[in-house]
């Protein structure tokens, strides 16, 4: 039978295993590698997401269809912006990271389990002085004949 020792790291732990003995360690959660943690957080965060705006979505029985769509995303000045520089870029195109295919691809994620359907979508991304931003989506007539429309 194994015996079965937990040790916590400090400096003067000396540990001698014998044949069969099992040995954990216990590592405190911030002494953990930064990056992986981040990682983690970050992946909360979007599943987060994507359950909130599914929820949005079935609120307002949104679904989006498969073609005709203008995605509009108003992502929040930051901050720490001066406030003549916020004044001076609200409502002009957001050319900074987040990049607009992972906006996109976000949103049609946390709205569908299979987003391959979409075909034809036009995405954009400005800057809003505000606290919070949001995102908009006009349907708009289809431009490519479909098996849904007839023609």
């Amino acid at each position: 039978m194994t015996k079965k020792t937990v040790f916590k790291i400090t400096p003067q732990t000396n540990v001698r295993a014998t044949q069969g003995d099992r040995v954990f360690f216990r590592i405190p959660r911030e002494k953990l590698r930064p990056a992986g943690l981040k990682r983690l957080l970050r992946l909360e965060k979007y599943n987060n997401y994507k359950i909130e705006l599914a929820a949005l979505a079935r609120q307002k029985r949104f679904s989006p269809p498969e073609q005709g769509g203008h995605l509009i995303f108003y992502l929040p000045v930051p901050k720490s912006w001066k406030e003549y520089k916020k004044k001076e870029m609200h409502m002009k195109l957001h050319q900074s990271k987040p990049d607009w295919d992972n906006l996109s691809k976000a949103f049609f994620d946390g709205l569908m389990s299979e987003d391959k359907y979409i075909a034809d979508v036009r995405v954009t991304k400005r800057w809003i002085n505000a606290e919070e931003g949001y995102i908009e989506f006009i349907s708009e007539l289809p431009n490519f004949p479909s098996k849904d429309v007839l023609v």
